[in-house]
């Protein structure tokens, strides 16, 4: 076996500056919270980065030490505690390892903030470097929604950016940063990084790179790669419900050739810019988009569900998880055979718990957190279907295999004919296998409103005879111009008018 001993260690967060609660150490335990060799353990087989990682040291013989893997549904900004204490975690698993250490590999997100820092992945590996000195590699995941910052870019030998959203290739992105860290401890190669940043904030559902155009922008992406002296480039939308100054579009390159990273990067840049036009919102609200999908649903040469994207209260932004716009619409117009899921209401969860399955109760459903943006439907009659533990495997294209845990789920059947899922844990239920595990057959529904940006087409895609992503209220509206910024650089488009770019035509 090779001597090599590498370090692998995930902590990832996508912060939302605008949500007012702080995401806490009960977030992450709720998620996924894993030390030592329970990473591996628990990882190995799933579509997840550290696998990734697994597949190409383990292949290339490198002793690896896992430190730990932690990630909380997206929420407010990290708590400085929590923070330290995973911190703390990981500089003693590299202060145990010592002198023996010759690389390291990280699965963060790319848009953590902290309480009292707006860069909390620049600070992680930031403090890496400290600790481990100049010689030894440092390369980093990151997901397509990171802000990159000079920060993370001078203390990562590289950065290593997800392809596809939604996000099904966290197995190959593992596997790439991790061939890309051999190639540098085997052949010695120097690399080099460049960023440009097109002043671009874009639109959720606008960024699907299985449509244009992400996906005429990915195609130029992949073809720069084959460029001998590029390694990588990574186009990436960014999080603009971070309000930090990076916030927004990148383009950024790992080459041996600073020259050559620069070219790419620039040329990358000018291409986003272009199609700046395509990444504006336009698309229907909620009592628009019901009335369509339940028109489309009495069509009997249908052969498959609706699916509606409850964008604006996607909980993996950061929103709620219980604004009642959709599901009122549902309820008001009187849609059959419909299913929402899921509503985040731990109180609705009780009062079912209480009153049992086979009973009908009434419920004043969602609408009533700090950040919601509409109001509990009052006086609702529920029937108890189902109450389960909430726990389930993905078996979907994203992060096929991972655990998932919604805590005490009840299955409802509410108004006319809607089937609505209520938890008392918040997550985005991008995987359908949510329904099945509540006993409903997901493709004999008319229409399904999944609270999810984009992930959700992963999964549902290929059940959907129509898929629609709504512009709903919430703390994830998909339109930038509904926050009120504070420290994002400026000028930005669709924010601003008369943006000069790029600067070096």
């Amino acid at each position: 076996m090779d001597d090599t001993r590498v370090l692998i260690a995930e902590v990832a967060h996508e912060s939302n500056s605008f949500v007012h609660d702080t995401t806490g150490r009960a977030a992450f335990q709720a998620r996924r919270e894993l030390f030592g060799e329970e990473v591996i353990e628990e990882l190995r087989t799933t579509n997840s980065e550290i696998a990734g990682f697994l597949s190409v040291f383990e292949a290339a013989e490198y002793h690896v030490t896992p430190a730990l893997s932690v990630t909380a549904t997206p929420g407010g900004v990290v708590e400085q505690q929590t923070f330290e204490r995973y911190w703390e975690h990981l500089a003693e698993t590299i202060r145990n390892v010592g002198s023996d250490l010759d690389g390291v590999a990280l699965v963060l997100h790319g848009a953590m903030v902290l309480e009292d820092h707006p860069d909390g992945d620049g600070r992680i590996i930031s403090r890496v470097r400290e600790l481990v000195g100049p010689a030894v590699p440092i390369v980093a995941t990151l997901d397509l929604h990171t802000n990159i910052t000079d920060r993370m870019l001078a203390g990562a030998d590289a950065l290593i950016a997800y392809e596809e959203y939604p996000h099904t290739d966290m197995y190959e992105t593992g596997e790439t940063a991790a061939s890309i860290l051999t190639t540098i401890l085997e052949e010695g190669i120097t690399t080099h990084h460049a960023i440009e940043r097109p002043p671009l904030l874009s639109s959720g559902p606008t960024q699907n790179t299985n449509e244009p155009p992400m996906s005429d922008l990915m195609f130029l992406a992949r073809g720069a790669e084959q460029r001998g002296e590029i390694l990588k480039v990574n186009l990436t939308p960014g999080f603009f419900r971070s309000d930090v100054p990076e916030a927004g579009f990148a383009v950024s390159t790992v080459a041996t050739s600073d020259r050559a990273g620069t070219e790419v990067a620039r040329e990358l840049a000018t291409a986003v810019w272009e199609r700046r036009i395509d990444f504006e919102p336009d698309y229907p609200g909620p009592e628009e988009a019901v009335a369509q999908a339940n028109a489309r649903a009495n069509d009997d040469s249908m052969d498959g569900p609706i699916v509606l994207g409850d964008v604006g209260d996607n909980p993996g932004g950061g929103a709620t998880g219980d604004e009642t716009a959709v599901l009122s619409e549902l309820l008001t117009q009187e849609v059959d055979n419909a299913g929402l899921v899921l509503m985040h209401d731990p109180g609705a969860v009780a009062t079912c718990r209480e009153a049992g399955v086979r009973s009908t109760t009434t419920l004043d459903l969602g609408g009533k957190k700090r950040d919601s943006h509409t109001d509990p439907i009052e006086g609702l009659a529920c029937y108890v279907k189902t109450i389960t533990d909430g726990r389930f495997t993905n078996t979907g294209p994203m992060g096929t295999g991972t655990a998932n845990d919604t805590g005490s789920t009840v299955l409802l059947r509410c108004g006319n004919d809607v089937w609505v899922v209520v938890t008392d844990n918040r997550i985005q239920p991008l995987d359908a296998e949510l329904w099945r595990h509540v006993g409903i057959q997901p493709e004999r529904l008319d229409v399904i409103v999944v609270k999810s940006a984009n992930h959700y087409r992963a999964d549902y895609d290929r059940l959907a005879v129509e898929v629609v992503p709504v512009d709903s209220p919430g703390v994830n509206t998909m339109n930038p111009a509904d926050y009120t910024y504070e420290h994002l650089d400026r000028p930005k488009f669709p924010l601003d008018d008369g943006i000069d770019y790029p600067p070096w035509n």
